[in-house]
């Protein structure tokens, strides 16, 4: 028995099938980039919500305002538009607060060149808002509104007029070479003639 089994042929099983790689190892690469792609919208997102809405600029906020304060009666649509008008002001420049009486504002207003083309629709649109809320006058509030308008107007005028812009050089200047703190040599003596001995 032992001898039939020596006997017996040696037959190769050929090679073994290929272990396929696990599935780390095949998509790595993909696995890096979604991962990158859900770190960067994470951050894109943060940053958003970190920010909020852009937010409108003065001229547009008190055309909002405006526009709602038309639709109020008359009372309400007057204490809305002035105080839109007033944190118009305030927003164009900070020192003509939103809390300050007619007079003071009046006062401020004065003495900023800005507001100097706007003085006269301003003082006649805060004189007779003053006058309809506190002394019951009586005030056609479009015409309040339009007189707010022409005023924001004017003073967006006066912005772009006093605006300075600040104009980039087309070409830099070129870099000016250190001045040397020793003068330079003097030219030495010309050269001798060369005599030629035959």
């Amino acid at each position: 028995m032992f001898l039939a089994l020596e006997e017996a042929p040696f037959v190769l099983q050929g090679p073994k099938p290929i272990i396929a790689p696990a599935a780390w190892e095949s998509y790595w690469a993909i696995g890096l980039i979604a991962l990158g792609l859900i770190v960067l919208g994470v951050v894109a997102l943060r940053q958003f919500l970190r920010k909020g809405p852009p937010s409108l600029a003065p001229l547009a906020q008190l055309d909002v305002a405006l526009r709602l304060a038309e639709a109020e009666p008359a009372p309400a649509a007057i204490a809305k538009a002035t105080r839109a008008l007033r944190v118009y002001l305030a927003s164009t420049d900070a020192r003509a607060a939103v809390s300050l009486s007619t007079e003071e504002l009046v006062a401020v207003l004065a003495g900023l060149p800005v507001f100097l083309p706007a003085r006269q629709p301003l003082l006649a649109v805060l004189h007779s808002a003053d006058a309809a809320k506190f002394a019951g006058g009586s005030l056609e509030v479009p015409l309040l509104i339009a007189g707010i308008r022409e005023a924001a107007k004017r003073v967006e005028d006066a912005h772009r007029t006093f605006a300075r812009p600040v104009a980039a050089p087309l070409v830099p200047p070129k870099p000016r070479p250190a001045a040397p703190d020793v003068p330079p040599p003097l030219p030495g003596p010309p050269p001798l003639p060369r005599r030629d001995h035959a």
